[in-house]
């Protein structure tokens, strides 16, 4: 089963053991719904999606108007008053189209099942990116996400992935800022690139500023995300200092006469002689020299 199917599985179970809890509760009242001010509703922290579409706001907001809201958002009671759970996009519709109440699900859960219901609304309405997923799963419980084996069981992943999406935490935290803008930046491939990187490198001064300057060029889609990595080295090989070291060149010289030149470089030895002729005995010679060197 997919990461999305079963975080939509364990919304449906635990909506369904809330709404059987609040029917005891509320024994008087043939419905567990209720409408309550906006302004009463603080929005989640553990909100994974950082992008909400204006027109695709501007829709829902019609179609609210037109016809009501289908589904009431739901919201849990804290020391501070309603906080959303799930439903932002619904909420955000009724502001739009200014209504100053709303029909709410109030569930009685704990912050980590908060968190994960509204991970798991999100993945079951939209998808969403790699980084917004890794938003969602930072906001579990940290008891919880220490065992990463338990994690990826109870959301359905397989460990391989959620390392992946863990790998955001790794990557330079200034970072964090363009994707909560730009959460399509790049996707969890790129940030284990980027984590495996940096632990190649130790986290070097010349390979942090390679890399912010890849960074940057993919902000300014100049190149893409597949290549940040790969365009980071190639900037630490070609400001390499070694590279600017100038070829060592000795004369070869005998009797006064300069008979050739031996260049010396970074990665290379020649050896050029300005001899018009030379016998088999001497070449073999020079041939034992060359490879006692090598040896």
């Amino acid at each position: 089963m997919s990461t999305k199917a079963e975080l939509a599985r364990r919304l449906q179970q635990n909506t369904q053991k809330h709404q059987h809890t609040q029917k005891e509760q509320f024994t008087h009242s043939k419905e567990i719904r209720r409408n309550i001010k906006i302004s009463d509703i603080k929005t989640s922290p553990n909100q994974p999606r950082k992008i909400f579409h204006d027109d695709e706001l501007q829709g829902l907001a019609d179609s609210i108007a037109e016809i009501g809201l289908l589904q009431p958002i739901s919201v849990r009671y804290t020391a501070h008053g309603y906080e959303l759970i799930a439903g932002e996009r619904r909420l955000k519709a009724h502001q739009l189209i200014g209504k100053s109440t709303i029909e709410v699900l109030v569930l009685d859960v704990s912050d980590h099942d908060a968190a994960l219901l509204t991970l798991a609304e999100n993945l079951k309405r939209e998808d969403l990116t790699d980084y917004e997923i890794f938003v969602g799963l930072r906001a579990l419980d940290e008891t919880i996400k220490k065992n990463k084996t338990k994690l990826s069981k109870s959301l359905g992943m397989n460990r391989e992935d959620m390392y992946k999406y863990l790998s955001f935490e790794k990557i330079p935290h200034r970072f964090h800022k363009d994707l909560d803008a730009q959460p399509s930046l790049i996707g969890r491939t790129v940030a284990t690139a980027i984590k495996k990187y940096l632990a190649d490198y130790n986290q070097s001064e010349q390979s942090i500023i390679a890399l912010d300057h890849a960074w940057k060029k993919l902000k300014d889609k100049k190149i893409e995300q597949m290549k940040l990595i790969s365009y980071a080295k190639r900037l630490i090989v070609d400001n390499n200092p070694l590279n600017d070291i100038k070829p060592s060149i000795r004369k070869i010289v005998h009797d006064g006469r300069v008979f050739g030149e031996i260049t010396v470089s970074q990665k290379n030895l020649k050896v050029n002689l300005n001899v018009e002729k030379i016998d088999e005995v001497k070449l073999e010679q020079l041939e034992h020299i060359l490879l006692d060197l090598l040896k």
